[in-house]
């Protein structure tokens, strides 16, 4: 019986953390959530919500999808130091081949985004 129970409850578990992890993200604490909806060797499907002031050091994605939930403003910075601030809109889908940016969460909004990244 005992080993049915240790069975039961380490199944449950799996289950449980192949579903969603949530993670803070590190160096954000507080300020990042990050839930990891499916990993495979396909994609990664990643929900993000970082509130403002949020900064995500430089960073590089393969090509990637990202539907926005809210609206939010963005500040990107570039390795060549060139930036950019753009204003998002809720809604908005975005399609990229692939990027190495800094992202920075100005004004008000959480970013509140389904990223999907094709590995």
């Amino acid at each position: 019986m005992k080993k049915i129970t240790i069975f039961f409850l380490s199944a449950m578990l799996v289950v449980m953390l192949g579903f969603s992890v949530n993670t803070v993200i590190a160096g954000e604490e507080e300020t990042s959530i990050k839930n990891v909806l499916l990993d495979n060797d396909k994609v990664r499907v990643v929900e993000n919500i970082r509130h403002p002031g949020t900064l995500a050091p430089m960073h590089t994605h393969k090509a990637y999808i990202a539907y926005f939930f809210s609206p939010c403003t963005l500040h990107f910075k570039f390795p060549d130091g060139k930036t950019k601030v753009k204003d998002i809109p809720a809604g908005k889908l975005v399609w990229s081949d692939g990027t190495t940016h800094e992202v920075t969460v100005m004004g008000n909004q959480d970013l509140h985004t389904l990223h999907i990244q094709f590995k």
